[in-house]
């Protein structure tokens, strides 16, 4: 009697052994292009930005912290002035309205007033495509909450919304490479 040459374990060994020496080949990130920067927004303006308190609960727990929750309606409209389609990411962060501070400084011989915000509490991505030369409306619910040891109070937080200009890309470190099985994820 012959002796088979592959029997179910020799499959299982080879297929583990290509799935190892895969993961080894690294291919230029394809959410990035190799740079290690992605380009967060192309030719979207934002025309309106209005935030709207829905909700606020605190929790105090008797042991020196607190426990604080809001729900905030956030509604931005977005503009795209060029003939071709845009897409990018808009950062709507929440600050502590009590950690805003104001100093005056000396810009070219005049006194000039500049506001800092607070500290940021939470930070919200948003990820936006807009038709070419079109105004889209995006209206979302956002939730943050944590532990203090005070209450912020019913006081309405600073609500900034930037456009992400370019930022880092997370998918790999420094050398913008990443694995087979990643790269084809990522695709």
């Amino acid at each position: 009697m012959r002796a088979k040459l592959f029997n179910a374990y020799t499959y299982f060994i080879l297929g583990v052994v290509l799935i190892t020496v895969l993961t080894f080949i690294e291919l230029p990130c394809p959410a990035c292009g190799g740079t290690g920067i992605i380009k967060g927004v192309t030719s979207i303006k934002i025309a309106e930005f209005e935030t709207e308190l829905l909700d606020h609960y605190e929790l105090g727990m008797e042991c020196g912290w607190d426990y604080e929750r809001y729900t905030y309606n956030v509604k931005l409209t977005v503009e795209n002035p060029t003939s071709t389609e845009s897409w990018g990411v808009i950062l709507i962060t929440f600050h502590d309205p009590d950690a805003a501070y104001q100093i005056t400084v000396e810009v070219e011989d005049e006194e000039v007033v500049q506001e800092f915000r607070g500290e940021t509490l939470a930070a919200f991505p948003m990820f936006i495509e807009v038709p070419a030369g079109s105004i889209q409306t995006v209206e979302e619910v956002m939730m943050f909450e944590g532990i203090t040891l005070e209450f912020f109070g019913v006081e309405l937080h600073q609500i900034d919304a930037n456009l992400a200009s370019e930022f880092v890309c997370p998918f790999h470190d420094a050398s913008a490479k990443v694995s087979l099985p990643d790269w084809l994820r990522l695709r």
